[in-house]
């Protein structure tokens, strides 16, 4: 639960909404250049993936989206509507994770509301970052 802390996605969550999260996530390793998610895949049966060490890059062919460092996460997106993975991420160092399954996430954002409204208000201040970024 401690590592689902510094997620940016369950940030502000208290431990009474953690603990159901932490139950169903595992810990995926990804040494150095390693892919970690393929574009054009599907999301349906992938997984959202949160940083607890280590780094890596979200890039559409040659251009650099994004890089992701301890407490971020990336494939939310996706893991939620089944649509399939916008880029590639690779691990730019040997990386550690935790995943959560796209049909777990799912369940939980089912039968917990706390948890759902969360990650709703979490991913509209993601959109509401990245609209703002774009007319600057």
């Amino acid at each position: 639960m401690e590592a689902l802390r510094q997620v940016n996605l369950f940030d502000g969550l208290d431990d009474r909404s953690l603990g159901p999260i932490a139950d169903q996530t595992k810990t995926y390793d990804f040494p150095a250049g390693a892919a970690v998610i393929d574009a054009d895949a599907s999301g349906k049966f992938g997984r959202l993936y949160m940083i607890v060490s280590g780094e890596a890059q979200a890039k559409i062919d040659d251009v650099v989206l994004a890089t992701y460092g301890p407490g971020a996460h990336f494939g939310e997106l996706s893991v939620l509507d089944g649509s399939p993975r916008s880029a590639n991420v690779t691990a730019i160092t040997d990386l550690h994770t935790i995943g959560l399954s796209a049909w777990n996430l799912k369940a939980l954002l089912r039968e917990e509301p706390d948890i759902a409204i969360h990650v709703i208000e979490s991913l509209v201040g993601l959109l509401r970052a990245a609209n703002a970024a774009r007319f600057e």
